[in-house]
């Protein structure tokens, strides 16, 4: 970042939490509540690919007890859902 001109962001995405930014600096930042995480595109890309498999394993398990039963719907958002 140029110490006299702040950084540019661009949003990529956003949902009641969470919103992912696009910035001058070549950053990414995740901002989850008050908590923001900068990271690098490659690292980003990394970060959602790891995301992506996690979910995979969720919706190939059964429901169970320690998550209410509830069954994981894969690729289907429900609006205000992070």
């Amino acid at each position: 970042m140029h110490p006299t001109r702040p950084c540019q962001r661009t949003r990529l995405a956003t949902s009641a939490m969470v919103t992912i930014d696009a910035c001058s600096c070549a950053m990414i930042h995740l901002n989850v509540g008050a908590t923001t995480l900068r990271f690098t595109p490659e690292a980003f890309e990394g970060l959602s690919a790891l995301v992506l498999e996690a979910v995979a394993e969720l919706a190939a398990r059964p429901p169970s007890e320690h998550d209410g039963g509830l069954p994981l719907h894969v690729g289907r958002r429900v609006r205000g859902e992070a």
